[in-house]
């Protein structure tokens, strides 16, 4: 196995996007030769391929595409890329994102100097439109070295939102990723909720490298953002996979408490801001419907000692209101002062 970075991307209809993310891996100072950059075309319907292919006939010897005739989201695609990765360490980048011009040498240099599994970093939001630089430090926090060989330290992982679940602000080493079977869930958003709480179970030690590399683009058609889309509904189905997985691991009986955690946060405090948040209608029955699968799948919940430890206290009522039968008129009261904390609009 080559010492290089394998870059994995996927690229749905970014187009307009494509070459400043690439450009900006080919300027990297480690050098264009220790990268491995995986482009997967996940069945896009502009000029993504074409513009693809003309960065791969520029450089043959360092870029790799994969180009898939249906669409299968970001967990396939991510999949895809992590079944022809060959080098020792894996990143991910989103095709309308970008990196600074020295984040792989610094995270190379960092994985290799503490011999860790994770080098976890920051991002920064960007609008593409000035110098970042001048609104925004570009680190605000001390880096430190976090080793999880002891259950207690593990804990405070799973509890807290130190190692979060993105995938794009960290590197990990192949190693660690393979040993793990590691994969995204497919077919479904919200995946990175998946990935990330079992990295948070599996990895033996992160250096947490606290400057901002990675340009987070404030896409206005984030798939995040749109409202009324089915697949927002994938947070309740992505979060059981989650529980399930964790299961088999063994995890909720090691980690009872801290997972049962989780599943509030994810499925249910999660799925309470989709249902407020992302679509214009109420969504009552749905709301139901979750609040009757947190009874069946965490019956024990309110004896949680994290719930006052780790939730403000507007969480905690809304964790509260999971056994309270609210009526549709309440619902809509709990949906309005979401709404309002945000500055969304109400229907």
């Amino acid at each position: 196995m080559e010492e290089k970075i394998s870059i994995i991307i996927p690229c749905y209809n970014v187009q307009q996007y494509i070459d400043r993310c690439l450009t900006s891996l080919v300027n990297q100072t480690i050098g264009l030769e220790k990268l491995e950059i995986i482009c997967v075309n996940d069945a896009s319907t502009d000029g993504t391929w074409e513009k693809l292919l003309s960065w791969e006939k520029r450089y043959p010897e360092n870029i790799l595409l994969v180009n898939c005739e249906q669409n299968g989201k970001l967990g396939r695609t991510r999949n895809i890329g992590l079944e022809h990765a060959a080098g020792s360490y894996i990143a991910f980048l989103d095709a309308d994102d970008w990196m600074e011009p020295d984040s792989y040498e610094r995270l190379y240099q960092l994985i290799r100097k503490y011999q860790c599994e994770v080098v976890a970093f920051q991002f920064v939001r960007d609008n593409g439109k000035g110098d970042v630089w001048k609104q925004q430090k570009r680190r605000d926090r001390k880096d430190f070295y976090l080793d999880l060989s002891e259950d207690e330290e593990r804990r405070k992982v799973l509890v807290t939102a130190i190692l979060d679940n993105g995938c794009t602000d960290k590197m990990y080493t192949r190693e660690f990723i393979v040993r793990n079977q590691l994969r995204f869930p497919e077919g479904c958003a919200y995946e990175d909720i998946y990935w990330g709480v079992l990295v948070q179970l599996c990895v033996k030690n992160v250096y947490f490298f606290n400057e901002k590399l990675y340009h987070y683009y404030i896409n206005p058609d984030s798939i995040v953002l749109k409202k009324d889309q089915a697949y927002h509904m994938d947070i309740f189905y992505t979060t059981m996979l989650m529980w399930e997985e964790c299961k088999c691991r063994g995890a909720l009986e090691r980690f009872a408490k801290e997972m049962e955690l989780n599943f509030l946060i994810y499925y249910y405090l999660g799925g309470m801001k989709v249902l407020a948040l992302r679509y214009t209608d109420l969504r009552y029955q749905e709301y139901r419907q979750m609040c009757e699968t947190v009874r069946q799948t965490v019956p024990e919940y309110k004896t949680n000692p994290y719930l006052s430890q780790v939730l403000d206290d507007m969480r905690q009522l809304q964790v509260a209101l999971i056994d309270q039968e609210i009526s549709r008129e309440q619902f809509a009261q709990a949906v309005k002062l979401l709404r309002g904390q945000t500055g969304e609009k109400t229907c």
